[in-house]
């Protein structure tokens, strides 16, 4: 007969755990409990972050037995789970719940060890996680995913007691799960469904029935996304009509400057607005048109400014009837395209759609000059008879900046043994080379990676190749990412696709390594490109020895580095200057 002691749960969650059938139900009432926060009163007080995990714990040290504190389901036997001598559960990745706890005998040596642990901690800035870990001599934040087993504890997968995503990082029922807890929080739409499919159909034919239904609302929103691109509809034209406003006070900036070109760029592209604010002046944030008045201000605008020349910088929609009302208006404007993707990226449907747009243009004699920053399309385009130019891109960061980058990192040194490697590709679109990169860095000895934005995907997947992983989990603002990437020993940004990416030379430009792949003309034909450049993307050995390369010539590297770049600069200035030129 097992002891169940249940804290703060509704009559539910009684009738559930009755269901285990041949067990003592002990529902630990106010009174009860009173007590034993009594007991626990001199060793911790209750505003400590972890007094209810030490309630818990202290329950099951002191009676053995099942401990659950909130509102569970049981959803299929715990008997296999009864012969461990101690369990918990993961509640995501990597972090340990106590609000299920099971010990078979009372006064359990490693709930005794976690409690003195508790008592003793001084520390502000660890989980109860990392307090496990300690007591036990253990690190239980590698383990991601997996369910542990050793020194007398097994600690479960997220999949056996919490598997409701809240915190939407990806979770899943599986055959595993056994009891569902439930936090106080409301589930979504998303998660009911899951839910009820598991509940009635069970894992396999959950996670079937819940993969189709998101392909199903996948496709529902790309449709109606392409009828909006295609109609304006659903699209909030008073936002549009005033970032036309704010673009017409930008034409009279320059009309007082007498400026003869302007650049269009999507604020919102945050790369291409990087690329076009490092070559070019006099930028004009626009996003999509749809509305004949707006765009027939900006070409009258344009017209009054006496602009030369309108470069669109990568390609939105509704730029195609700008460009037609602009040499409607005047034939004399020159109307240029500098074009930031490759034949590759044609795969996907907006890239697609908006490079045949721009080169229907130049067809038809709209479009003066068509621009690439990838040479390969330059010699490609040309050979199919369009005016073309190649623009190379480049890096110059700010003095103050740079300083400012440079100093932090001189004070933030790392003085880990660890080597960290930066990633920054880390997401599950094909072209990024996720998993190649992760695997090459589990071949360097003492690495831990820093990956931005750090997914779960990624997570479980350096759990299995024991590869310490960290991050940050969302995209951060340009400045920020800079000053991560120089507190890195080495970034990797080995991908399958690119033009000319930004992120190799922002690396090096701040003092740390970057091992690249063979997409872009950077360091053609220099011996750069013996350091820093690999040639089989998909090759993880090719990778991880092109990393211990670099890192055992840093010195040299950066000395002819700074030798290229000068040279570089000075042709990438040029390449502007005969762009605006034709």
């Amino acid at each position: 007969m097992i002891n169940i002691y249940i804290l703060n749960s509704n009559q539910k969650t009684i009738k559930e755990v009755s269901k285990i059938g041949n067990i003592n139900v002990n529902k630990i009432n106010i009174d009860e409990c009173a007590k034993y926060e009594e007991n626990i009163k001199k060793d911790i007080s209750k505003d400590n972050k972890f007094y209810y995990d030490y309630l818990r714990l202290y329950i099951a040290y002191k009676n053995g037995g099942l401990v659950i504190d909130g509102n569970v389901e049981i959803v299929s036997s715990l008997d296999s789970l009864f012969e461990d001598t101690l369990f918990l559960g993961y509640n995501n990745t990597n972090t340990i719940l106590t609000n299920i706890i099971y010990s078979k005998n009372k006064a359990n040596m490693n709930i005794a060890k976690i409690l003195e642990t508790i008592r003793n901690n001084k520390k502000d800035d660890i989980d109860i996680t990392d307090i496990v870990s300690l007591s036990l001599n253990i690190n239980l934040k590698k383990t991601i995913n997996t369910t542990f087993r050793g020194n007398g504890i097994t600690i479960y997968s997220y999949d056996y007691f919490y598997p409701i995503d809240y915190e939407k990082n990806g979770k899943q029922f599986s055959e595993n799960t056994k009891i569902i807890y439930y936090a106080n929080d409301k589930l979504g739409y998303r998660q009911k469904t899951k839910l009820n499919l598991f509940k009635k159909y069970g894992a396999p034919a959950a996670k079937y029935l819940s993969t189709m239904f998101d392909v199903a609302r996948f496709n529902l929103a790309r449709k109606k996304y392409n009828k909006q691109l295609k109609h304006g509809i659903g699209i909030d034209d008073k936002k549009l009509s005033k970032r036309v406003d704010e673009a017409l006070i930008k034409l009279d900036e320059y009309k007082s400057k007498k400026a003869e070109y302007v650049i269009i760029h999507n604020p919102y592209w945050l790369g291409v607005t990087s690329a076009t604010k490092e070559l070019f002046t006099n930028l004009l944030p626009l996003e999509e048109l749809y509305s004949a008045n707006d765009i027939d201000r900006l070409a009258k605008k344009m017209l009054e400014c006496n602009i030369k020349q309108v470069i669109f910088s990568a390609f939105n929609n509704g730029w195609d009837m700008l460009a037609r009302k602009i040499k409607e208006y005047d034939k004399n404007i020159k109307v240029k395209v500098f074009w930031h993707g490759s034949n590759s990226q044609v795969i996907e449907f907006q890239n697609w759609n908006t490079n045949v747009m721009a080169l229907n243009l130049q067809k038809e004699g709209i479009v003066d000059v068509f621009a690439t920053c990838k040479e390969s399309m330059l010699n490609f385009y040309t050979y199919q008879g369009y005016n073309t130019a190649f623009i190379k891109n480049t890096v110059n960061l700010e003095q103050e900046l740079l300083n400012k980058i440079l100093a932090e990192k001189e004070s933030n040194k790392n003085t880990s043994e660890k080597l960290k490697i930066g990633m920054y590709s880390a997401n599950m679109d094909w072209r990024k080379n996720m998993f190649n990169q992760l695997t090459a860095a589990s071949l360097i000895e003492n690495s831990e990676i820093c990956s931005i934005p750090l997914n779960f995907d990624a997570e479980v997947f350096c759990s299995k190749v024991s590869q310490p992983i960290d991050g940050i989990r969302k995209g951060v603002p340009r400045e920020e990412l800079l000053m991560q990437m120089a507190k890195n020993d080495i970034n990797l940004y080995v991908t399958f696709s690119e033009c000319a990416p930004m992120l190799p030379i922002e690396s090096m430009e701040v003092g740390t390594l970057c091992i690249t792949g063979d997409n872009h003309h950077y360091f053609k034909d220099t011996p750069l490109e013996e350091y820093l450049v690999v040639k089989r993307e998909d090759d993880v050995i090719a990778i991880s020895d092109k990393v211990k390369y670099a890192l055992e010539n840093k010195d040299k590297i950066f000395e002819l580095y700074n030798a290229w770049k000068k040279e570089y600069d000075i042709t990438s200035k040029k390449s502007v200057e005969e762009f605006l030129e034709m």
